[in-house]
């Protein structure tokens, strides 16, 4: 009996030092910057020829 206390103790200590590294990790993480479509360049304005 002494022997699945043990395993069972081992299974918890790992399994919360596995989520608070995971947490861990997401708390931390910095993403890159996200690069819009065209951001960098100016807004052209195309003219457009009117019907009529």
């Amino acid at each position: 009996m002494k022997f699945e206390t043990h395993i069972l103790a081992g299974l918890f200590v790992v399994c919360f030092a596995v989520c608070a590294l995971v947490m861990g990790a997401m708390l931390t993480a910095t993403p890159a910057p996200v690069q819009l479509a065209g951001a960098a360049h100016a807004a052209v304005v195309v003219p457009v020829a009117s019907a009529g």
